[in-house]
């Protein structure tokens, strides 16, 4: 199997490389860069997924302003990582006016958009009622299946811990579907490791033609490693994950040799509470 991980030239594996290769498979991406000319073609929608990842909010409004959709269908009601979201929008220095408490994601995240980034209210919709990535696959298809015209294609944006898994998702929801709609999936960016934690700029990153700017940190380096473990863990479909062989809730998904290689390293040294999520 070819690997997927990016090469390092180093003297052989360290956790900042396994983490990284990890990010770099789950931020799944069909097109490497949302620059009009490069992408070549619009989208009927823009599927947004409520997550603590604010740089998502950037990469979606510029999607729109660009002109790659004029639409946008945010999903995402309360769950297990609203908390993380308040925390992000309250430490923000320009986000920190809008009110988060009790609030489904997807009402936090539209309000972002339109009071912060320009896109106006009659371009967005809500779904917010999901609790968890499959329940954003499942509601919003069910949201997008009685628009007029037909939507035919979805530019598919999420956290990109996140990205892989709720693409597999929203494919298993359309697994006996005449006609299912084509989702196009594009992480905001590619997780790097910098001495502040796990992250990257979407807005300098190369979803726009240049090099992730690696001075800002999405997760703690503990949070991350939490989260990529976790991830691969439910992708792998095995009687303990989430495909076919384990609880069915997305199909299979091939996962590299490299990816779980640096899995198995990780999750052989990190602490308990890492390992479990």
């Amino acid at each position: 199997m070819d690997p997927a991980c990016p090469e390092k030239q180093n003297d052989g594996p360290h956790l900042g490389d396994d983490l990284e290769c990890i990010g770099h498979f789950l931020a799944r991406r069909d097109v490497e860069s949302l620059d009009p000319d490069r992408v070549g073609r619009r989208f009927d929608v823009l599927v947004l997924c409520g997550s603590a990842v604010l740089a998502c909010l950037d990469v979606a409004a510029r999607a729109f302003h660009d002109g790659l959709v004029d639409r946008l269908l945010v999903t995402g009601g309360i769950g297990h990582s609203t908390s993380y979201l308040e925390a992000a929008v309250r430490q923000h220095p320009a986000y920190s006016n809008v009110r988060t408490a009790g609030r489904p994601e997807a009402a936090v995240f539209a309000d972002l958009l339109q009071r912060h980034l320009d896109v106006p209210a009659d371009a967005v919709v809500t779904e917010t009622e999901s609790t968890n990535c499959g329940e954003n696959a499942e509601l919003s298809l069910m949201e997008l299946r009685p628009w007029s015209p037909p939507v035919s294609s979805v530019l598919l944006i999420q956290d990109p811990t996140m990205q892989r898994r709720t693409h597999a998702a929203f494919d298993h929801q359309q697994r006996e579907a005449a006609d299912p709609i084509k989702i196009v999936s594009h992480a905001p960016f590619i997780p790097v490791v910098t001495t502040a934690g796990v992250g990257g700029n979407a807005m300098t990153d190369s979803a726009f033609g240049a090099e992730p700017d690696k001075s800002g940190a999405a997760w703690t380096l503990d949070r991350f490693t939490s989260l990529a473990l976790g991830e691969v863990r439910r992708l792998h479909d095995d009687e303990g994950g989430y495909g076919p062989r384990g609880a069915n809730f997305i199909g299979h998904v091939t996962i590299p040799d490299d990816v779980l290689a640096a899995y198995r390293r990780l999750r052989s040294t990190a602490r308990p509470e890492l390992r479990d999520r």
